[in-house]
């Protein structure tokens, strides 16, 4: 077994068996080893008259809930052993279960303990006073009182250590990154109620035990003391030290966790996006810091949130999130896209006769509709340039059928145009008309510019191309022109509608280009 696997393996062994066992053996030991100074003599008489008697059934009754305890452990850790140890692995809901129960493990532990000692208390001195009937009800209820705080100091001995032993040497290997939450979420002792346990084991029971002396001492009843605190000035200091503690140490708990609950509740709500939450702690203590730091939180994520839907509206939103995503330097990488550049015909024209206002209008509801169009088939534009847009199919994000989504964006930019065109003429505006031209070819996608100022963009002769092809939109009297790489990838449905228009020499390239039309 390796060093770290030997580790986890006599963490588990002292956290579900060991420290469970001695817990209870060494509270045992020392409740009899003390019994003496707090439990009145004809009780203790009958404690030797059971070990002389050797009553079967008072053995049984007295021992069987801790071999019942240890196996019912035995059987719940049984999942977290095969996680922790077995070569082979766990599935995925077994390695969930084994989760789950590592991090319930001390409450489980320390419940199973209380529960086997208090069974194993009452159902004693239950046979006890079968066996012995005219035992005195004094010595009865004070040795049930007496062992039954015995068991909540097991049980608070057992949580404290079995939970340092998981946080020190098992949670870390299963949770190396954290994420105990998702498995601890409203199961878990709350800091009040942790802190309860804590005040019972540590101030309410060494004074419990402290008032049984002092009644062995003088000879008094238990039963009569409620008379002995209002007569005794003794007894009045001692039920007074138990409620201021209880006092404080419940106020102490709740000023911790009212706070942190807040937090908890911030924390939530931050998570689902309500970045305009905040924390409200008057407090100057680590919990006053720690609301500020996550008031500070939400503040930075609203300011990064508003920046990510700014930028959204800069760029696509896809190539936002991919740009965020990654880490970016000067370069790029070489894809196979398809590239469609549209542009508004004689647009310089209806410029001139119009005021700016007018015209930001109109290329404002203009762009809107030819986005939808683009966005609808998955493209995203990567620029505007004036009046002409040039969107790209294929990159960032991979698709097989990019030329068949630029040709649908093409049509579907047609028909937003008709509609647009309705509208504006019946706002008495004029009407608009767009070529558009689609290349597909290899191209540069990336970042150009300078180390400290840097621009994603698409480059290369794929670029120029569709754009050339724009432009004999109008000399062919077409809405719609594409090349030859293009209509081959298209479906053959498609390709029977387009018709050759011939072949041309583009601006700055040497060799010719097939155009294609559509006649659908």
């Amino acid at each position: 077994m390796k060093p770290g696997r030997t580790l986890q393996f006599i963490a588990f062994l002292l956290i579900y068996f060991i420290v469970p066992f001695c817990a209870c053996l060494f509270t045992l030991l020392f409740a009899n080893y003390t019994a003496s100074a707090f439990l009145p003599d004809k009780f203790l008489a009958i404690f030797e008259a059971t070990e002389t008697k050797s009553d079967l059934t008072l053995a049984i009754i007295t021992w069987a809930p801790f071999p019942i305890i240890t196996l019912i452990l035995f059987f719940y850790s049984l999942p977290i052993a095969k996680f922790l140890f077995s070569t082979k692995g766990c599935n995925f809901i077994s390695e969930e279960r084994a989760r789950h129960r590592i991090v319930h493990s001390p409450i489980t532990i320390s419940l199973l303990g209380f529960i086997g000692w208090e069974l194993s208390t009452f159902f004693s001195i239950f046979r006890i006073d079968f066996l012995y009937p005219d035992a005195p009800h004094q010595s009865i209820v004070t040795v049930t009182i007496l062992f039954a705080f015995w068991g909540l100091f097991a049980f608070a001995f057992s949580y404290a250590t079995t939970t340092y032993l998981n946080k020190l040497l098992i949670i870390p290997c299963v949770f190396p990154e954290g994420g105990l939450g998702k498995y601890a979420h409203g199961k878990q002792f709350s800091i009040v109620t942790k802190q309860f346990i804590f005040w019972a084991a540590s101030t309410l029971f060494p004074i419990v035990l402290l008032i049984f002396g002092l009644l062995l001492r003088t000879n008094q009843n238990i039963l009569n003391l409620h008379e002995l605190v209002h007569n005794d000035v003794l007894f009045e200091v001692i039920a007074i030290m138990l409620v201021f503690s209880f006092a404080f140490a419940m106020s102490f708990a709740s000023s911790l966790q009212h706070p942190l609950n807040q937090i908890e509740k911030a924390t939530e709500l931050i998570k689902e996006q309500k970045f305009d939450t905040r924390v409200k702690i008057f407090s100057s203590d680590e919990l006053g810091l720690l609301g500020d730091a996550v008031n500070e939180m939400a503040e930075g994520l609203a300011e990064r949130e508003r920046m990510k839907d700014t930028f959204g509206r800069i760029v696509d939103p896809r190539v936002r999130d991919y740009l965020l995503s990654n880490e970016h330097s000067l370069g790029g990488k070489v894809v196979d896209a398809s590239i469609l550049f549209s542009d508004l015909r004689d647009f310089t024209k209806l410029s001139e006769k119009r005021k700016p206002e007018e015209v930001l209008y109109i290329l404002n509801r203009y762009f809107q509709e030819m986005s939808n169009a683009i966005e609808i088939h998955g493209g995203f534009i990567n620029k505007f340039i004036g009046d002409a847009i040039l969107a790209v199919f294929g990159t960032p994000m991979p698709m097989a059928d990019h030329a068949e989504r630029a040709f649908a964006t093409a049509l579907q930019m047609q028909k937003n145009l008709d509609a647009l065109n309705a509208q504006f003429l019946s706002e008495g505006l004029t009407e608009l008309k767009m070529g558009i031209g689609i290349h597909t070819g290899s191209l540069l996608v990336g970042n150009i510019g300078s180390a400290n100022r840097m621009e994603f963009t698409v480059i290369g002769d794929t670029v120029n191309t569709a754009s050339r092809v724009e432009g004999l939109c109008k000399g062919l009297k077409k809405n719609l022109l594409l090349t030859e790489n293009t209509s081959v990838l298209l479906p053959e449905e498609i390709r029977i509608k387009l018709k050759s228009e011939g072949e041309y020499e583009l601006k700055g390239r040497e060799s010719k280009e097939k155009i294609y039309s559509f006649t659908g």
